[in-house]
């Protein structure tokens, strides 16, 4: 299930930078590879510390945050992202079952999120509608 707020936002000019920051690794990988084939430059993180310090060290254009996640929680990597970097547009990716924490994450300035299980067409419109096109 796609859920998107109105509005954009778009950096052009170059390739999209993109982190993807999930523990799990099969999940990881499926956003890894959609990314890529959607044209954006991808890297990832395996947890919520991986993700601060990614964000930390900078040029990212948009994040894939999943709430679920051991020691440091999608929830408070956002937080964190959202006092260090405002203009970061994140996108939270999570299961039905943390539906509520991804409201609050959107109420917490994430710009949208997506429900497990999504297909590769949703990705794209959301990613497309907050991180602008790869390229």
């Amino acid at each position: 299930m796609l859920h998107l707020l109105v509005g954009s936002h778009v950096v052009s000019g170059r390739t999209k930078r993109i982190l993807v920051v999930d523990d799990d690794p099969d999940i990881r990988q499926v956003l890894l590879d959609r990314m890529s084939s959607f044209g954006y430059v991808v890297e990832a993180a395996t947890d919520g510390r991986d993700a601060l310090n990614a964000v930390q060290r900078g040029g990212f254009d948009g994040m894939l945050l999943d709430m679920l996640m051991p020691e440091i929680g999608g929830l408070e990597v956002l937080r964190r992202t959202r006092m260090s970097h405002p203009d970061l547009p994140v996108v939270v990716v999570t299961a039905l079952s943390v539906q509520q924490q991804a409201t609050q994450a959107v109420a917490e300035g994430a710009r949208a999120y997506l429900l497990k299980p999504f297909d590769a067409s949703q990705l794209k419109q959301v990613v497309e509608q907050w991180f602008g096109p790869a390229a």
